[in-house]
């Protein structure tokens, strides 16, 4: 089940979001948002790991 995550992005983020979904590397902003989750997990995973 999922669960939702309201975040609030500057002007910017969120032009720089919109030219990749316009670009075709994604198709809207959420799943931009879930790929960078994604990939922080993946980097940050070992200090994760520790913490358990």
């Amino acid at each position: 089940m999922s669960k939702l995550l309201h975040i609030r992005v500057g002007k910017r983020l969120k032009q720089k979001m919109q030219v990749l979904i316009e670009i075709g590397l994604f198709s809207n902003q959420a799943e931009i948002t879930r790929e960078a989750i994604r990939e922080l997990l993946i980097k940050y995973g070992k200090e994760i790991k520790k913490k358990k």
